[in-house]
């Protein structure tokens, strides 16, 4: 019996000598080398999430799903806080408080100060975005996001009790800043705690996000268009303290990116991480997900894709910011801009009252398009969707500004009523496809390495063309200044035939594929075309890495 007892002692000492997979795990991402069973653990991770169906997925990650929409959350007061000054110039109280007469056209902000007032949210997040990827790699997602909560608090006092133009456009400006950190924690939080199947609903919630937060500001804005007292804006920008409180409250039980906390080598915090966004069940498997993880983090360490600015320009990774700002370029110059929408069915012709009810239509519009969008994009794929949206938008907006040369156009009110009626379906249709899918194809398409800082890239581009917008709008629409109304169209219809050529060469379809797959064909610079069909082999591993 003796030599049997010692064998199983043996054994009992080795187990409890050896490391845990945490540990080993540590020791990869440190050396820059795993082993063969680490790879194996690694391979049944890509295996598990591969297998996962929607619902499986979901039911196994509801708590990464429920932590993900909390901190998109975020997005909801940054639509409702970016767009509320835009529809507050068709606001008689917020006009008559702030602006100057226009003879004819009552109290008007002039369109200098529009101007400002719009741009101030989108210049501090060409700023904000850019420098809120410094402290989400220092100190992780979830601190960097409290910060930015308390930072927004104070700043809405300044909107409520702003006393004049000049106070409530620094506002703006400041608050942009802000604006621009929430434009990249919340995908980059969605896209780094959710599995492959569920990256493309809860990715794409974040448009949705968008969209809750603009019809709840056009919504309370419609509710008090008669008001004639100040409390007809206040209170809309004071509703804003509404979210932080909300978001700081269950953030403190949220866990921390598991991808940022293997990027710290913190391999045990990061299997804690896994455990927390899934079911009791399913942790077992977690040092499986952790390997495949690990792997990833080792496959990009030995593709040199680095974590420096610097590096989001090198190799493939400049292909991979291509793609991920013209998805938002393409966004901003679609025609389709809520923020004016309200006051672009005014100037059409429109009354106050009809205007933020077709404003309010038009958002509701957009958030029955976003909520159908997870079914029509897991259904037709990215790129396929991608695609029916923007021809769809093409030649409605060359309709709506051909209408404005009717001969009749300013004495019928039936061309304003069908230039709203278009724009409304151009909305249904660029909810189902353009908006959200910029979101998903953005969040999957960096290295995990450079998502934080190839997103705060993403954002600051996204500011710098959305200023033409913000410009170009008032400009156009405001009575004291071009007064071009829908004629505007011409202009994003145009710039919209050269985004359909540039979608149709250069945007793959990024749906189906783990991040170390989507690694090995930027590597291999597989057309953008080829992507959905190409079979990635081992020689196109070992290929990629020379």
């Amino acid at each position: 019996m003796k030599p049997t007892e010692s064998k199983l002692e043996r054994a009992a000492a080795e187990l409890e000598t050896a490391g845990s997979p945490e540990k080993e795990l540590h020791d990869a991402a440190v050396t820059g080398k795993m082993d063969a069973i680490n790879e194996q653990m690694a391979l049944d991770g890509t295996l598990a999430e591969r297998e996962l169906t929607t619902w499986k997925a979901l039911v196994k990650h509801r708590k990464a799903a429920a932590w993900s929409m909390l901190v998109s959350m975020s997005i909801i007061m940054r639509a409702y806080d970016i767009e509320i000054t835009g529809n507050f110039f068709a606001l008689p109280a917020f006009r008559e408080h702030f602006g100057s007469e226009v003879p004819g056209h009552g109290h008007q902000i002039p369109t200098e100060w529009q101007v400002a007032m719009s741009m101030g949210p989108i210049v501090g997040q060409v700023v904000g975005a850019w420098a809120v990827a410094v402290p989400m790699d220092r100190f992780g997602r979830k601190k960097t996001l409290a910060a930015y909560l308390l930072v927004t608090t104070a700043l809405v006092f300044m909107q409520v009790f702003a006393p004049n133009r000049t106070v409530l456009t620094v506002s703006m400006y400041l608050s942009g800043l802000i604006w621009g950190g929430y434009h990249v924690l919340a995908p980059t939080y969605a896209s780094e705690v959710l599995p492959m199947r569920l990256r493309g609903w809860f990715t794409g919630y974040v448009s949705l996000c968008y969209v809750i937060g603009q019809f709840l500001q056009t919504g309370i804005t419609r509710g008090l268009v008669n008001w004639k007292s100040i409390w007809a804006y206040k209170i809309p920008y004071a509703i804003q303290w509404v979210w932080p409180a909300v978001i700081l409250l269950g953030l403190y039980w949220a866990p921390e990116s598991p991808w940022w906390l293997i990027r710290q080598n913190r391999m045990e915090d990061a299997k804690k991480a896994l455990d927390g966004l899934s079911n009791k069940k399913s942790h077992p498997e977690n040092a499986n997900i952790l390997a495949m993880m690990v792997r990833t983090d080792q496959y990009e360490r030995e593709l040199e894709l680095g974590a420096t600015y610097k590096d989001v320009f090198r190799r493939s990774n400049l292909r991979r910011l291509e793609i991920c700002a013209m998805t938002f370029v393409v966004q901003n110059f679609s025609g389709n801009s809520p923020g004016f929408a309200t006051y672009l069915f005014e100037q059409v012709g429109l009354s106050t009252e009809n205007a933020f009810n077709m404003g309010i239509g038009l958002n509701g519009v957009g958030f029955i398009g976003v909520v159908a969008s997870g079914f029509t994009v897991q259904w037709l794929g990215r790129r396929r969707s991608w695609m029916i949206g923007i021809l769809y938008c093409l030649p409605v907006l060359w309709v709506v500004g051909f209408l404005c040369l009717a001969p009749d156009y300013k004495v019928n009110p039936a061309y304003s009523w069908a230039q709203a009626t278009l724009l409304i379906t151009m909305q249904l249709v660029y909810s189902l496809t353009l908006s959200p899918l910029a979101f998903i194809i953005s969040s999957e398409t960096p290295s995990t390495r450079l998502r934080a800082k190839t997103l705060s890239l993403t954002a600051t581009i996204n500011g710098a063309t959305y200023l033409v917008i913000t410009v170009a709008g008032p400009y156009f629409l405001n009575p004291g200044a071009t007064n071009a109304g829908a004629k505007i169209e011409f202009l994003w219809g145009g710039l919209t035939l050269l985004n359909t050529i540039w979608s149709y060469y250069r945007l793959p379809e990024t749906g189906d594929r783990t991040y170390e797959e989507l690694d090995i064909l930027f590597a291999r610079g597989v057309p953008a075309r080829e992507f959905k069909d190409y079979v990635i082999t081992d020689e196109d591993r070992a290929e990629a890495k020379n």
